[in-house]
């Protein structure tokens, strides 16, 4: 396996390693699989002259967050499944300890340059944590087939490629639209401090608490937030919750009762309940297979 990526520059860090599992590269396109492995909680920038979309295959360690200096000013922003660094900025990021494994594509002009769609700062922020099922799903058929090749797999990864990139430029427009005025649904900075609020450890805050966060009432918060996200509060706060869950089941963390308070649930039991019922396995079977 290779150690050097041809999608960005690896920040220079002492306690990160990073193998490069397979590759597919097109006109215009270089799709990578990525194994990291981090000493311990640091930081690095991650930087090209491409643009590129990164996926987070296994959860990402620790709390990841990350900001864009320039307009930023030290601020960050917790680092979800799916970023997409425009091509030239700096993204800082801090992370913590463990393995990951990612799926990271960089592309060039004949792309989705950033200077044709026009991002604003908060649109910016927002590619921190892309949430496009259609998306996400397009970058793992791609990570497939780098990891199990088949027959004709770079035109297969080609076509899934053109669907990926359309999906991308679909949600930078629409993030993009709301920001320039769209007063019917919440702001990509809004989403961010309600995940912010969301992930804390402890009981969930009040929808009461949300809803001043975002300087609404609760009412109209409500509505705003069905129509940004298209779920109810409840099950995009129990998915957030999950996800969060999966974080910290990573080998080495927390003991599960303890995750279970972090979640915000009142008993491991009602946890290990809610985990097996969204992935399949009980928290303990999950931390296993992640040992494997």
């Amino acid at each position: 396996m290779e150690s050097t990526s041809h999608v960005y520059d690896l920040p220079a860090t002492s306690g990160m390693d990073c193998a490069i599992r397979g590759r597919i590269t097109l006109p215009g396109v270089v799709m990578e699989l990525h194994d990291y492995r981090f000493d311990g909680p640091q930081g690095g920038v991650f930087s090209s002259p491409r643009s590129f979309l990164d996926l987070a295959l296994s959860p990402r360690p620790g709390r990841p967050r990350g900001g864009y200096a320039e307009i930023d000013h030290g601020a960050t922003t917790a680092l979800g499944p799916v970023i997409f660094i425009p091509a030239g900025a700096r993204l800082h990021t801090w992370w913590g300890e463990g393995r990951q494994t990612s799926i990271c594509c960089g592309f060039d002009g004949s792309g989705l340059p950033a200077e044709e769609i026009g991002i604003c700062e908060d649109t910016l922020r927002a590619t921190l944590d892309i949430r496009c099922r259609a998306l996400d799903q397009a970058l793992r058929r791609i990570a497939e087939e780098i990891a199990r090749p088949g027959f004709c797999s770079d035109m297969l990864a080609h076509a899934v490629w053109m669907q990926a990139t359309i999906e991308l430029h679909r949600y930078l427009h629409q993030a993009t639209s709301r920001e320039a005025g769209d007063a019917a649904r919440l702001s990509p900075m809004q989403i961010a401090r309600i995940d912010e609020r969301v992930e804390q450890p402890g009981k969930l805050p009040q929808v009461a608490e949300l809803a001043a966060e975002c300087g609404l009432s609760t009412r109209h918060f409500f509505r705003l937030f069905r129509a940004t996200t298209g779920q109810t509060l409840t099950t995009y706060v129990a998915e957030r919750k999950i996800a969060m869950a999966r974080r910290l089941l990573a080998p080495g963390g927390p003991a599960i009762k303890v995750v279970a308070w972090e979640c915000g649930f009142d008993s491991a039991a009602a946890f290990s309940a809610a985990f097996r019922k969204a992935s399949g396995l009980t928290p303990r079977q999950f931390r296993q297979a992640m040992l494997s």
